[in-house]
């Protein structure tokens, strides 16, 4: 860096964490740029300008800061900023995004208005600042970069749009800890503290009469301080942690925690496979519902299941669990797969057009079901963003295959809420399987986001609505016959139930079953001054350093 003065930028730096994480850096030495358009918690209405603000806070003590009003929404104005800042300080070493807003969106409530606002702050939001950074820093060949996710997009939390965003920024710094320029980190931050948008969420889950979603909101009085985050989150995006890469951390104030990815926890072969029904009675409430329901294998002892794939073929099945199926594609080889799966276990199929947001979704069940009589399932198979051939390898390809992530989700969304509808107003109970195209790096995160609204839909519906969510990550030639197989077992059997909420994955010549993201370890220090011996347990617990010891040399 020349010896130059360090930049960061912190968006939703007026207030609450992105401020508190503002003004450590700025004690610290960093000139620090707070990005915020200071509007109100659901980002409907501009504020009046504060007498003091985080900017003018850092330099009357001392430090380098300015304010910025651009909106991480502006795709074009972060841009600019950001080129401004390389031109005029010589580059931009840190990004910390805070930005967000709160809305009510739930699985089975809230406006699609409310829906799209949301997942263009969080998520959409996030890309934009992605965009904007990261061409900056591989060109310096150093950067850190912070994403904020939340607890809500990695445990069950019917929190609708914000899960799904808080989902997809996961798997996006998942995906980077491999495709990241050199030099540069991307990390995110699960945080939890008292902010504003926290006591919003306490506030409507009191008016609602529940004890708060979310994991544990109503203890609110009993979270620390935004000021208790400021130096860890200051820390991790430090020129010291830029060992760390594509890691989830838990941010609680006095504790910090490695939230691990999703991770492969049954697979069974499915090609060259006589009966794949067949193995598939045997092995999906044997293997998968058992490794579900506890988030581990039973395997790895004696062996399981015998010669299951050369036994004769079971007696023929009996009546299914539902009668009834709208088939929601635009991809007709898959459709075709579902429905002769679905069709040999003498449940009727319709196809349905693929109608666009939810009132549109909303009308064409309707519609189905006075034509065709009472539906029992959905299954909706959209296709996603094709991959982007004209960019290359590596980071470049990772942001240009989430260009179309915000529409997706909303139209998976769309179905999901029409699904919720019509099960309500009919006052029947409904499956609802969505079939994600997972081969390119959006449509990973789009699955993420897809099984995390799947998690919430008996609850946010009251239990009417069963929902699975199926990882098409195999070409569609090859994957069509054991997705359609999945499928069929998924609405057929009433056991099947088990694995509503699942992560389920059809891959090149196998069906699995992931873990949800859960924390791999954590580390309770009491906050907020970072340990000098924090890095290394970490770097043990996230898997990319050393058994630490009483010999363990300094980092």
């Amino acid at each position: 860096m020349s010896g130059r003065q360090q930049v960061a930028v912190v968006t939703g730096g007026g207030g609450g964490i992105g401020a508190a994480v503002a003004e450590e850096l700025g004690r610290s030495g960093w000139f620090v740029v707070t990005v915020d358009p200071l509007v109100s918690l659901d980002g409907a209405e501009r504020l009046p300008e504060p007498q003091e603000t985080t900017a003018g806070r850092i330099v009357a003590a001392g430090g380098s800061a300015r304010a910025s009003s651009v909106s991480v929404t502006d795709a074009e104005a972060v841009r600019g900023l950001f080129e401004e800042l390389a031109e005029e300080r010589g580059g931009v070493d840190a990004v910390v995004n805070v930005a967000g807003i709160t809305r009510q969106t739930y699985f089975a409530s809230g406006t699609e208005e409310d829906w799209l606002a949301v997942l263009g702050v969080h998520l959409q939001g996030y890309l934009n600042v992605l965009h904007a950074a990261l061409p900056v820093m591989a060109a310096a060949g150093h950067g850190r970069i912070l994403g904020v996710t939340s607890g809500s997009g990695w445990r069950a939390a019917d929190a609708g749009a914000y899960s799904c965003a808080k989902r997809a920024v996961a798997a996006i710094t998942w995906q980077f800890g491999s495709h990241a320029p050199p030099g540069v980190a991307v990390n995110a931050v699960s945080p939890i503290a008292a902010t504003r948008m926290v006591a919003a969420a306490v506030e409507r889950a009191k008016q609602a009469g529940t004890s708060g979603g979310g994991g544990g909101l109503s203890l609110f009085k009993a979270m620390p301080g935004p000021e208790h985050l400021g130096p860890l989150c200051a820390h991790l995006v430090g020129d010291e942690f830029g060992w760390c890469r594509g890691q989830v951390l838990f941010a609680g104030g006095s504790e910090v925690a490695v939230v691990d990815r999703p991770r492969l926890l049954e697979v069974v072969r499915t090609e060259e496979v006589g009966r794949l029904d067949a193995v598939l009675d045997a092995v999906l409430p044997s293997a998968f519902a058992t490794a579900e329901s506890s988030q581990a294998t039973e395997g790895g002892g004696n062996p399981r299941f015998g010669s299951i794939f050369d036994e004769p073929a079971p007696p023929e099945p009996g009546p299914a669990h539902v009668q009834s199926c709208a088939v929601v594609s635009d991809r007709p080889e898959l459709a075709d797969a579902v429905t002769a799966a679905l069709e040999a276990r003498v449940v009727a199929c319709h196809r349905v057009e693929v109608a666009q947001g939810f009132d549109g979704a909303a009308k064409a069940l309707r519609a189905l079901a006075e034509s065709a009589g009472p539906v029992d399932a959905v299954v909706v198979a959209l296709s996603g963003g094709p991959p982007d051939a004209g960019a290359p390898d590596g980071w470049q390809r990772v942001l240009a295959e989430h260009g179309r992530i915000v529409d997706d989700i909303h139209a998976d969304a769309a179905w999901g809420r029409a699904a919720s509808d019509y099960s309500a107003d009919a006052g029947r109970p409904l499956r609802l399987v969505t079939l994600t195209d997972a081969t390119t790096a959006g449509g990973r995160s789009r699955a993420q986001a897809s099984a995390q609204l799947s998690r919430a839909a008996a609850g946010g519906s009251g239990g009417r609505v069963a929902a699975f969510a199926i990882s098409v990550e195999g070409r569609e030639a090859a994957a069509a016959r054991p997705a359609g197989a999945l499928v069929a077992q998924l609405l057929c059997r009433p056991d099947a139930a088990a694995l509503a909420g699942a992560e389920l994955v059809v891959g090149a010549g196998w069906i699995g079953l992931r873990s949800h993201p859960r924390p791999l370890g954590s580390v309770i220090f009491g906050g907020p001054a970072v340990p000098e011996w924090l890095d290394d347990t970490l770097r043990e617990m996230a898997g990319d350093g050393t058994p630490v010891t009483a010999e363990s040399p300094p980092p």
